[in-house]
């Protein structure tokens, strides 16, 4: 091989100089670059030598000689002579394939070219470093293919290498190890490491790493250890001990690979420190915060949408936001919209919705939502900010009912003069109707229409009233009492004529302080909606019950009718809302009965079940007992 090489240099020594000085210029330092030219010459120089008249001490003796000429003050002559002659391979490789009549075998080739420059590669460390010959022989027989493979080329990435034999003396040592050692190769090479470099030893896992690949043949990494080499800071390095061995795979010595990676930790350390401050953040922040990827899966939902939404965070990562979203179709197409809008204008801002809670209530929220792009401007996701404004809300609904109730008033007023004069008539005629019979009978019956006649009069007025509110007769009240005329009114209603009237009083509760007029009227007006549930229904029954606590008079008034549509619930006593057909009810019962309970600091509660009845929970607070007056 070496006979094919040197005609291969003769026949092209120009062609070849050429190409090998623009790659070695690339190699020096840049108050080096105007030397390569001489450089080359002595290089071809010394390949003439050792490829045409074999003289390989004779080579390497040149090219200490040429180190003195050229580079007499840098400790990197080894390394620059070292490279540029590794580098001449490729070309020659080249040259002989652009030459050859019949294809070559271009890695065969390359190993024979290898194998020719490892004599001239340990001559030249060995006249350089003059390390003993013995030294020199324990580095593997196939050095140029470690080099190949990246041993010396570390250099030219920043990593520090370096090489001991099976008694640790140091055989390579790379111009990277000067990250973490002063000392040059010069200084070091031929040294015992553990005698040079005392922290090796000291050191028990990178000791007990070397004693694992010089006696067991295995390989350790130690990853983000931090160490102090020398004078400078400590460094977080990454390293790597592995093995070399000879043919016979035996264990000739360690390679350990050194990689300093303290400004990547520290960069990791203020990324994490990012990341607690923006997690603080996040928890801390009173909206509920949530980010989803591109498939609109959660990936974060912090503290704030624990506690509004009622589900964990270790819950909900991986849904997509659909899980909240009430299973109606208003909410369903608002949540289409809602993506769809994200994705093509960038943000949805204050955006007023419902959402689920676990508990499965419904509340009202105020959301915005912002796209997440990547630096190519591709969608990955997005983050969610909702508020609840389901007190707002209710404020709101408030100042609504607040409108409609001051059109009420005006309304009442003309209606009370309608209605007022034929009701005076009317209630005339009653009472000398009532004189004028002796029949016990038909004057009772006279009687219940005279109380009706003033149940809608109190209705009108109640109207009047809540437009120009005048004082109410208030009076200590027994619950009890009041639900015993009730029950006499309405047993005559025809809608409860095939219904069962049950009851169940807690004795002697406390008094209230209320209007008994207003109470019975309340009272009838929920009695009588309860009939028309019941309409239809077989075996109707209304039950009615009292009892107390603490605090509160306590009255539920339950029927087995058809119940209430969940959507209505919220409604029932607003102003004029009413299920009834036409010409059955005008939406002003619950409304009038509601506002009553307030004026009295009582409050009315539902609860309903659709096709399985209502129950309606009426609560003043207590005075004193019957028993203590």
């Amino acid at each position: 091989m070496k006979e094919s090489l040197s005609k291969i240099l003769v026949n092209n020594s120009s062609e070849i100089a050429t190409e090998w000085e623009e790659k070695i210029k690339r190699m020096l330092p840049q108050n080096e670059k105007k030397k390569a030219n001489m450089l080359v010459q002595q290089l071809m120089a010394v390949l003439d030598i050792y490829l045409i008249d074999s003289e390989l001490e004779t080579a390497a003796n040149h090219c200490k000689k040429t180190q003195s000429e050229l580079f007499p003050n840098s400790d990197k002559a080894l390394s620059f002579f070292v490279n540029s002659l590794l580098v001449s391979r490729y070309i020659l490789l080249s040259t002989i394939a652009k030459k050859s009549k019949k294809p070559i075998n271009s890695l065969e080739t390359f190993g024979y070219i290898n194998d020719t420059f490892d004599p001239l590669i340990k001559a030249i460390y060995n006249t350089f470093n003059e390390t003993p010959q013995d030294d020199i022989d324990r580095l593997p027989t196939n050095l140029s293919h470690a080099v190949e493979t990246g041993l010396l080329k570390i250099d030219f990435v920043g990593i520090g290498v370096f090489v001991i034999d099976k008694n640790h003396t140091i055989i390579y040592w790379s111009n990277g190890m000067n990250k973490f050692f002063p000392e040059t190769s010069i200084d070091v090479l031929g040294k015992n490491l553990l005698s040079h470099f005392p922290i090796f030893r000291q050191e028990h896992t990178i000791y007990n790493a070397l004693v694992k690949a010089l006696n067991d043949g295995k390989d350790t990494e130690i990853y983000a250890k931090q160490h102090k080499f020398s004078n400078s800071s400590p460094l977080y390095v990454n390293i790597k001990v592995s093995p070399l061995k000879d043919q016979k795979d035996n264990v000739i010595g360690a390679s350990v690979f050194m990689h300093d990676i303290t400004a990547h930790r520290k960069n990791e350390q203020a990324l994490k420190r990012y990341e607690q401050y923006f997690e603080n953040i996040l928890n801390d922040a009173a909206d509920a915060i949530m980010i989803l990827n591109e498939d609109d899966k959660i990936v974060m939902w912090n503290q704030a949408a624990e506690i509004l939404y009622g589900w964990p965070q270790n819950e909900v990562v991986g849904k997509t936001i659909s899980f909240i979203v009430p299973n109606d179709p208003q909410a369903q197409e608002q949540i289409k919209k809602i993506n769809r809008a994200v994705r093509e204008k960038g943000f949805v801002r204050n955006f007023r919705t419902h959402r689920l809670t676990r508990e499965g209530k419904k509340i009202v929220i105020e959301v915005t939502r912002t796209a997440i792009k990547n630096d190519q401007d591709q969608y990955i996701g997005s983050s969610v900010i909702a508020r609840d404004i389901s007190q707002e809300e209710q404020l709101r609904q408030q100042l609504i009912q607040s409108e409609k109730l001051s059109a009420v008033g005006t309304l009442a007023a003309g209606i009370a003069h309608e209605v007022g004069s034929p009701l005076t008539s009317i209630s005339s005629i009653t009472q000398i109707l009532k004189v004028k019979s002796d029949d016990e009978y038909f004057k009772e019956k006279l009687s219940l229409i005279q109380q009706s006649i003033d149940r809608i009069a109190r209705t009108v007025k109640t109207l009047v009233d809540f437009s120009r509110p005048i004082t109410q007769k208030v009076e200590k009240v027994y619950l009890n009492n009041v639900i015993e005329h009730v029950i006499h009114i309405i047993k005559y209603e025809k809608r409860l004529k095939y219904h069962s009237i049950e009851t169940e009083f807690e004795p002697d509760i406390p008094l209230v302080e209320a209007s008994f007029d207003q109470l019975l009227q309340v009272f009838i007006n929920i009695c009588l909606n309860a009939a028309d549930a019941m309409e239809k229904q077989k075996n109707g029954l209304l039950y009615i019950k009292t009892w107390y606590d603490s605090e509160n008079i306590y009255a539920a008034i339950t029927d087995n009718g058809r119940g209430i549509p969940a959507e209505n619930v919220d409604h029932i006593f607003e102003p004029f809302f009413t299920t009834k057909k036409e010409g059955k009810g005008t939406g002003l019962g619950l409304w009038v009965s509601y506002n009553i309970m307030k004026s009295f600091s009582g409050d009315i509660k539902v609860k309903s079940v659709l096709d399985n009845g209502t129950t309606f929970t009426l609560s003043l607070p207590k005075k004193v007992s019957p028993k203590d007056l």
